[in-house]
């Protein structure tokens, strides 16, 4: 079904044929409105192709746009609000843009057959052309028709007959746009006149504003108001740079006295005083644990601490706001369009129709453009009140603000245990977490996702271990976390990961066999980890002075298994290869496939070996990337291979499940080179 209102399905007499998911022009353009962000992850060209297909259109002809922010027209059917996350939004709107674009394509199949006079099943289309013995002619000549015709039922296409998806080599609609510069965003830019804002914030989480010098900053050129916001106190003024002197002018005195005295190290330490002197929040059990890991062979442990990690999307959050009449309208890339709407008409007491969202795309987010208070969207609406609404105004972060915001990848720590009897054979496995989740706004009203966001990807619930326990410790954290790209699978996966390796090596089994036992019950991860052993070719050792390591996972309904190649030596080592076997049911774009899984491959290394944002008394220590290292060009593998599972099943998402395995791989590869065990994070192996 199509799923949307009857106001939204009222075809349009403009020309062209208006649908809630697509437009065709009288020109033949046909526009598609992506309900989801493209942040980077190619997602905008991915759901366009969908339609694309069901359309027979030419690709040339293909534009796409940011869908309005509307409910329940462009609602996430799994969420039930605009938004997007969770690697979810092919799986999302598969099912919707296939019956979208067969509709619309058949409302241009009768237009055609009404005004040629000629049975309907003798016209063909290829390419945005519809052609009927030696009579031919583009979608533009029919489009106003077709969008006076009743909206039609129409069946999808059978994969055999598809031109687009799953065929290597489709451009990505903005492929130019972002090689040449010209893609816009939040920070680029913007309408006529706009004026540029930048906010004053304080050093420590929870410090109060208690004066400025506000004076001496409205006096300077180029500013045009100083005023007091809930975050801080807001600059506008005609250029950033004029924004940035009038802020630095003032000078802020700030009251701390209730301000936070968190530290990363104290609050790793209550993690795990908390695991050794109180009962766990959640458990859950299978088979006699007790007993396996009394009467195992050998017993495995480990702990591993991963550390906050900051966003540090390459795009500062920033957008763009305007008052018109009794209406607000914001420009930017929006994750959480349902969220931020509502939000917004709160601070402005607005009805939420009368807040307009123009979605652009978005250069980086990870998660944090989808935080649940939508604090980066409230902020701009605070500002557009306080200024009266006189200017339009862009928003700017600069990248220390964006980095020392308090909103990370929250720390976790992990302790597990593992049990094998003296044939080698594992017994069972104990994954025990503490750590806070990033849903706590739902606990009330939905635990159980909030207490996911901690536990998705353990190792007691993705090995077939006889017996086990998952457990979860929940502190309580003054520091805010916020959804980070993969969410609890990014510090699971490798945890898990590194572990199981260290209980194969302890039972002296093949690290690929001793999983492949593990998983056979769940044939679809045991066929990418088989897959990528095949691709490295495992049976054969490597070359002298190079060694392999292993890792597989689960997420978002989606497979991947990555072997990595190393040589050199714990001090000094090179990632010679990594091959990757992923299972994304139908592969909708394989070269977004494989595109997402190279940059999360960087993403992954770059979390396991660099990056830490350290938290001294409330503050952010680092607030830059000379501070907060990332992976450089020469850390990067010299050859990734990747394989995709050709699979009929329905298709589901790479972006996350892509991010969160190679550290794991290159980490038990230098641990069975003799690197020191990992305990910490970002790890150091020599």
């Amino acid at each position: 079904m199509l799923g949307v209102t009857q106001r939204a399905a009222q075809a349009q007499d403009d020309g062209g044929l208006t649908r809630p998911f697509l437009k065709i022009d009288g020109d033949g353009i046909v526009t598609v409105y992506a309900k989801h962000l493209d942040m980077g992850q190619g997602i905008w060209s991915g759901l366009a192709s969908i339609i694309a297909e069901e359309l027979d259109a030419d690709w040339a002809t293909v534009r796409v746009e940011g869908a309005p922010a509307r409910m329940p027209d462009y609602g996430h059917l799994f969420f039930g609000a605009q938004t997007t996350g969770g690697s979810t939004s092919i799986a999302n709107s598969w099912d919707q843009l296939r019956e979208a674009g067969a509709v619309a394509r058949a409302m241009l199949l009768q237009a055609a057959a009404a005004a040629w006079k000629v049975p309907f099943d003798t016209i063909s289309i290829d390419r945005g052309v519809l052609t009927c013995g030696i009579r031919s002619a583009g979608f533009g000549v029919f489009a106003a028709a077709a969008g006076r015709l009743p909206v039609p039922s129409a069946t999808p296409k059978l994969r055999a007959a598809y031109r687009l998806l799953g065929k290597p080599l489709l451009d990505q609609l903005d492929r130019i746009a972002k090689s040449t510069g010209a893609q816009r965003y939040g920070i680029d830019g913007g309408w006529p006149d706009l004026k540029v804002a930048l906010v004053a914030r304080p050093p420590r989480l929870g410090a109060r504003l208690k004066s400025a010098d506000m004076a001496a900053a409205r006096a300077m050129a180029g500013v045009c108001e100083v005023a007091e916001i809930p975050t801080g106190v807001v600059v506008v003024a005609n250029t950033t740079w004029q924004a940035m002197k009038a802020r630095a002018a003032l000078h802020p005195v700030w009251d701390e006295s209730a301000a936070s005295q968190t530290g990363s190290d104290s609050f790793m330490r209550e993690l795990s005083a908390m695991m050794e002197a109180r009962a766990p929040d959640f458990r859950d059990r299978r088979g006699d644990p007790d007993a396996a890991f009394a009467n195992a062979a050998h017993v495995v442990e480990a702990t591993f601490d991963f550390p906050y990690l900051a966003h540090a999307p390459m795009e500062p959050l920033s957008l763009m706001g305007r008052m018109e009449g009794q209406r607000c309208r914001l420009r930017g890339g929006f994750q959480s369009q349902t969220a931020n709407q509502q939000a917004v008409a709160k601070v402005l007491a607005l009805p939420t129709e009368d807040v307009i969202l123009e979605t652009i795309a978005a250069g980086g987010s990870f998660g944090r453009r989808a935080a649940a208070d939508s604090d980066w969207v409230v902020e701009i609406a605070h500002l557009l009140r306080a200024t009266a609404g006189r200017w339009s105004i862009k928003l700017m972060r600069t990248r220390e603000e964006d980095m020392a915001a308090f909103r990370y990848r929250p720390q976790v720590r992990h302790r597990l245990r593992g049990a094998i009897d003296a044939g080698g054979r594992p017994l069972a496995v104990a994954h025990h977490a503490a750590g806070e989740g990033v849903f706590a706004h739902l606990i009330d009203v939905l635990p159980d996702l909030h207490r996911s966001s901690v536990l998705l990807g353990n190792g007691f619930e993705l090995y077939g271990f006889p017996a086990g326990e998952v457990a979860w410790w929940r502190p309580k954290l003054d520091i805010p976390v916020e959804t980070f790209r993969g969410i609890s699978n990014n510090h699971m996966a490798p945890a898990k990961e590194i572990f199981i390796d260290r209980l194969a090596r302890a039972a002296h089994a093949d690290p690929v066999a001793f999983r492949s036992s593990l998983l056979k019950d769940d044939p679809r991860q045991r066929a990418v980890l088989e897959r990528a052993a095949a691709m490295i070719g495992w049976d054969h050792p490597p070359a002298p002075g190079r060694m392999r390591g292993v890792a597989v996972h689960k997420a978002d309904s989606s497979y991947v298994a990555q072997i990595a190649e190393i040589s050199g030596t714990p001090a000094d080592f090179r990632i010679e290869r990594i091959v990757c076997a992923v299972d994304v049911g139908f592969a909708v774009n394989p070269d977004i496939v494989r595109a997402q899984v190279e940059g999360g491959i960087g993403f992954a290394l770059s979390n396991a070996f660099h990056s830490q944002l350290t938290v001294r008394q409330g503050a952010a220590v680092e607030t830059n990337f000379d501070a907060y290292p990332v992976l450089r060009m020469d850390g990067m593998p010299r050859l990734i291979e990747i394989a995709i599972i050709d699979s009929d099943a329905p298709p589901t998402g790479i972006g996350e499940p892509g991010s969160v395995l190679a550290g794991a791989a290159v980490i038990n590869a230098l641990e069975r080179m003799g690197a020191p065990l990992a305990t910490r994070f970002p790890y150091r192996p020599a």
